[in-house]
């Protein structure tokens, strides 16, 4: 892919979400390359994407990659399972710029970790019924067991900062029965809001469960791409901005939280 001719290892990389949760996916991404400059996106004023049509979803994605096409990336992180899912295809052929999205590298590393090959996902309905997780790893390996389950709830949850209320206990009970007595011993976090519950998750399954986040996939990912198109920063020292559709000052405050860093420059679009 030949990119647009302003682009070089200066260039920042481009991330957006529907909300907090593709924080989990900056943090992890930030570890990895922290010479990178970065743009993040938070579609708040449309979350949870999860429970939005496909076509919804398409829409709000290609306004926010045009969005951060125009502040130069060099490469965009569709930090979303459910835009994933559904947009990613249809954006990278629209595109003359490298776009990532987050369900491959998670699958590349759950069927490497499970050793009963029985491999379950959590995820939005958005994702879940898409089967795109079943059916990538399926593509591997069509002896894999592999359990869905949509975990409507869960993004609301997060995104009011009640991650340790007795309402998500609860509801993680109910949603993760399933999974209790099977033989899954590999998990899927399919959604980049999942990584902050997964202390919580921890309390109701068993502990031979391992757990799955794309974060640190895509990373590795991203990082091998740019090193071999010559276009990994190593002078900068890792500015990030921030953009939100919808209330700043709770993302401000919430995704600190996210990052375990305090976030003071969250810009209203």
């Amino acid at each position: 892919m030949r990119l647009p001719s302003l682009i070089n290892s200066t260039s920042p990389i481009g991330i957006f979400d529907s909300g907090l949760g593709g924080l989990t996916v900056l943090k992890k991404i930030q570890s990895l390359l922290p010479n990178e400059d970065y743009i993040y996106f938070g579609d708040t004023v449309h979350l949870p994407y999860g429970s939005k049509s496909n076509d919804c979803i398409i829409e709000y994605s290609e306004k926010i990659v045009n969005f951060l096409i125009s502040k130069n990336v060099k490469a965009i992180i569709i930090a979303c399972n459910s835009a994933s899912s559904v947009a990613k295809d249809k954006i990278q052929n629209e595109y003359n710029i490298p776009i990532f999205e987050v369900i491959s590298p998670a699958v590349e590393e759950a069927t490497k970790a499970t050793k009963s090959n029985s491999i379950g996902i959590i995820g939005t309905e958005t994702t879940i019924n898409s089967r795109v997780y079943s059916n990538k790893i399926l593509a591997n390996n069509e002896n894999f067991h592999v359990m869905e389950i949509a975990c409507p709830l869960l993004v609301p949850i997060i995104e009011e900062g009640l991650e340790d209320s007795r309402i998500l206990d609860e509801i993680t009970k109910l949603y993760l029965a399933p999974v209790i007595n099977s033989k899954i011993d590999t998990l899927i976090l399919g959604c980049t809001h999942y990584p902050i519950i997964k202390k919580q998750l921890t309390r109701v399954l068993p502990d031979k469960i391992q757990y799955i986040t794309s974060g640190e996939p895509v990373g590795r990912w991203l990082k091998e791409y740019l090193i071999e198109n010559n276009i990994l920063n190593t002078l900068n020292n890792g500015v990030i901005e921030f953009y939100v559709s919808d209330a700043p000052r709770k993302f401000q405050e919430l995704g600190s939280k996210f990052l375990n860093n305090k976030i003071t420059n969250v810009q209203l679009v």
